[in-house]
């Protein structure tokens, strides 16, 4: 399978209305786009723009690794995650606090990272990558901010460049970093979208987070297989049903897998 031939299969998913949905594919064979300005609801993949920071932050020598953080319970939020279910445990490294942001997308664990940074550090940062359309506005589950008009808003296009700098030699993340991100993503829980599919395919490294909300879908990776790798940022909202947009972007998933390992338009893994 080509680029072209991957553009056409993914047209061919149903159901498919292009105004709900970005999708930004980028390959070495070049660029698959659709809506890849578009702003969106940023839900939970706006977490790895505040894990870039983080690491940063760890490797300048700001944030130690292993500090203990205890949680005070008027701190903890519901949604995604574990820390608020938790019964007597609210004292967490560092590192824990940001291996659960990723790995089971704990609104908690990002609030204290979001706290410790600074919204206003993390969006400059973010503005310095040259991601000129991601801006955080508010903390995860601040259904009050929420209901004031204050949304965290992204594009596919700002989280596939953010995926490519986490993939570059060249880029401002230093191996390390890269490599750490790595293994946070690929402990990924949440793996009914992109990934779907991955089980039976052993050749297959997909490095993906996942974000959502009432009507809101989405799904960012980098996938590889031997001699392929891409970044690819399937961001969907305005859904009436979440369960029909998870089916949507596992079949964009495995399409991707199929382009990425084999080059088939086969639907067999």
């Amino acid at each position: 399978m080509n680029l072209f031939e991957l553009k056409k299969a993914l047209l061919s998913i149903s159901p498919i209305n292009l105004d709900k949905i970005s999708i930004v594919v980028h390959s070495t064979e070049g660029t698959i786009q659709f809506n890849a300005n578009t702003p969106r609801k940023a839900a939970s993949v706006v977490k790895l723009f505040i894990l870039a920071e983080v690491l940063q932050q760890i490797e300048a020598g700001r944030i130690q690794r292993e500090q203990l953080i205890s949680i005070k319970p008027e701190a903890m939020v519901e949604g995604a995650g574990v820390i608020n279910y938790l019964t007597k445990h609210n004292t967490y490294s560092y590192q824990n606090l940001l291996e659960l942001m990723i790995i089971v997308s704990d609104n908690t664990a990002s609030n204290i990272l979001l706290d410790m940074i600074g919204i206003d550090r993390i969006n400059h940062s973010i503005k310095k990558l040259g991601c000129q359309d991601t801006i955080i506005k508010r903390k995860f589950m601040d259904q009050e901010a929420q209901a004031s008009g204050n949304e965290n808003i992204t594009t596919a296009a700002d989280i596939v460049h953010l995926l490519k700098l986490f993939s570059s030699d060249n880029g401002p993340y230093s191996k390390n970093l890269r490599q750490e991100v790595r293994r946070l993503l690929k402990n990924q829980q949440f793996n009914n979208k992109l990934a779907a599919y991955q089980m039976n395919n052993c050749k297959l490294n997909i490095y993906h987070k996942t974000g959502e909300l009432p009507g809101v879908e989405h799904d960012v990776a980098i996938m590889e297989s031997t001699g392929r790798k891409l970044e690819v940022a399937v961001l969907t909202e305005g859904w009436e049903n979440n369960g029909i947009a998870q089916h949507f972007i596992a079949e964009v998933g495995r399409y991707l897998m199929n382009y990425v390992t084999n080059g088939s338009l086969s639907k067999k893994q």
